[in-house]
């Protein structure tokens, strides 16, 4: 082939400009930064400070209900408190107690909360723990 030819030739199928690369790059790196922020929000959420769970519960009667709290805290130094409540077979509140563990002692605590109500209660929950100080 003579120059004339594959000058023609260069003419009508130029070289692709890289003009693509550079928004692909910007995407990836982009991408990653998202990944790496999903990362960090998922290992920093999974272990809240204060968590809690209601091991059993015994209805003693019309208006008291035994339930044995489990609090587990990250830093023992701080207080923690979570809200224990009672629901009647309607699923209406029937009575409520703001559970404590002082600073101190260890990250798991047990103890056995009498909850006082005015209706008749079928189970017990825990909602909206946190630690204070």
């Amino acid at each position: 082939m003579d120059s004339a030819a594959a000058e023609r030739l260069a003419r009508r199928y130029p070289t692709r400009s890289r003009g693509w690369l550079d928004w692909r790059l910007l995407a990836v790196a982009f991408g990653l930064l998202g990944v790496a922020w999903v990362g960090w929000v998922a290992v920093e959420g999974a272990v809240p400070p204060v968590a809690a769970r209601v091991d059993a519960f015994e209805v003693r009667s019309t208006t008291e209900v035994d339930v044995t709290v489990t609090m587990e805290r990250e830093d023992v130094a701080r207080a923690a408190q979570c809200l224990l409540y009672v629901q009647a077979v309607s699923y209406e509140r029937v009575g409520e107690v703001l559970v404590e563990v002082p600073a101190g002692g260890g990250h798991s605590t047990s103890q056995q909360v009498t909850v006082r109500t005015f209706k008749r209660g079928t189970s017990a929950a825990l909602e909206s723990c946190r630690a204070v100080g």
